[in-house]
């Protein structure tokens, strides 16, 4: 029997020597597998943020309706196992390791980390028999190892301004990338966000006779934001819900839910499944929605977030103004040194006071400079700023912090990066 830790070193290592084997490639691959990505019925996802959330969404409400429902997203946050899941349930160990032996045999050039990763998943879901897959890309979508797939339904969450050096320097052709997934004749149901993504998502759309199903923010209300809940209603063309409910979350997992809903209830209407059975399914399947590191609480007073560019920190700044803005605030920051950290601390300081500041660094050649990022604070801010470069460390001195006052909640956000590196160090801790 293959063995796991042996597996898993053996993948992380894979980007020191492999580089993409490209389309026609992995597409041989696939088909000296017997092409698992054709055997189950598949929902392709891209965007700039929201990819993950839109994804479980979707997977629980289809998951609720009685489906077994394969889910592929990244990246992890503290186990690779996280990737490849079944109906919530993580790949176990012993079967990661047999699948990447299966899709290891059929090697003929070195796939890259992603490639080997989205080639696991389809078979792994093909021999477990999955009713439908859910499949997140990775950075971009056009050039993505999952645009293989032929879906039965593509979903373009929010474009935004990130992966500019591979992506493009401006809103449409970064738009232009995420639209790469859209296939001919096959829906995209998308977040209007703004007009210039817009038009590039629906001109693809229109030239490759796709039908175009947008969401807006118009489309959606939250009637109630209450201690453990946010209620919200949901109305566009083609659907309409009131009341709904999620766990207390941040305020946009309304709109990554929203698509989930609207893409589900396309998916029954296809499937010849009553509305009312529809209806009565999301309403279960979202009361129980959860994803990992998005205004996690993931011990009393200590929250997570992996908002880690200029759009998503907007987001994560309008819930914590709506939801937090009372409370006493310790601030646990990283990057990476790709992002626009400049502008992601400028947001965080204009609109958000916060006693103190902790400033470190995430286990990643990637990582930014702490005392770079203390610099940019200390510039805008009169809170007092520390520099703790190992994440252990940092989280250790927010907490001695937090026990000088009761009624004071610490918030980690910056990079997802970030979230994996706190959720280990809460593992290592009893006491919460």
């Amino acid at each position: 029997m293959a063995d796991y830790r042996e597996t898993v070193d053996y993948i992380l290592g894979i980007p020191l020597f492999a580089q993409k084997i490209g389309k026609e490639n992995l597409s041989s691959l696939l088909c000296r597998l017997g092409n698992p990505e054709r055997a189950v019925p598949a929902v392709h996802v891209a965007g700039t943020n929201g990819k993950g959330s839109t994804c479980r969404a979707l997977a629980q409400m289809l998951s609720e309706k009685g489906y077994r429902v394969g889910l592929f997203t990244s990246p992890h946050l503290v186990s690779i196992n996280e990737r490849i899941q079944i109906n919530g349930e993580m790949i176990s160990d012993d079967d990661f390791a047999e699948v990447f032996e299966t899709v290891k045999a059929q090697f003929t050039q070195h796939p890259s980390f992603f490639e080997v990763m989205f080639a696991m998943a389809a078979v792994y879901f093909c021999e477990q028999k999955c009713d439908f897959a859910v499949y997140e890309t990775g950075m971009g979508g056009r050039l993505d190892a999952t645009n293989v797939l032929q879906p039965r339904l593509t979903i373009i969450t929010s474009v935004g301004m990130d992966h500019m050096e591979y992506l493009g320097d401006t809103l449409e052709k970064i738009a232009a990338e995420k639209a790469g997934i859209i296939k001919p004749g096959i829906p995209v149901i998308y977040f209007h966000r703004d007009e210039e993504s817009a038009n590039v998502i629906e001109d693809t759309a229109r030239a490759r006779n796709s039908a175009i199903i947008p969401v807006e923010k118009a489309d959606y209300i939250i009637n109630h934001l209450g201690n453990k809940t946010i209620d919200f209603s949901l109305h566009n063309r083609y659907y309409s819900y009131c009341n709904l409910q999620i766990k207390k979350t941040s305020l946009y997992q309304i709109e990554n839910v929203s698509l989930a809903v609207v893409a589900f209830s396309m998916l029954m209407d296809d499937e010849k499944v009553p509305s009312e059975v529809t209806e009565k399914v999301i309403r279960t399947a979202l009361t129980k929605f959860y994803w990992e590191g998005r205004m996690e609480e993931i011990a009393p007073h200590i929250y997570v977030d992996g908002a880690h560019n200029v759009e998503a920190i907007s987001a994560y700044v309008e819930t914590m103004v709506r939801l937090h803005g009372g409370d006493h605030k310790i601030l646990v920051f990283a990057a990476v040194k790709d992002k626009d950290y400049s502008a992601m601390i400028q947001l965080l300081t204009d609109s958000l006071m916060f006693d103190h500041i902790i400033v470190t660094s995430v286990d990643s050649s990637r990582r930014a400079d702490a005392s770079t990022l203390a610099k940019l604070f200390r510039e805008n801010t009169d809170a007092d700023v520390t520099v703790s470069d190992v994440i252990d460390d940092a989280m250790d001195i927010a907490v001695s912090l937090r026990q000088e006052r009761d009624d004071t909640n610490i918030y980690c956000v910056g990079s997802l990066y970030l979230v994996g590196g706190v959720k280990r160090w809460r593992n290592k801790h009893d006491q919460f």
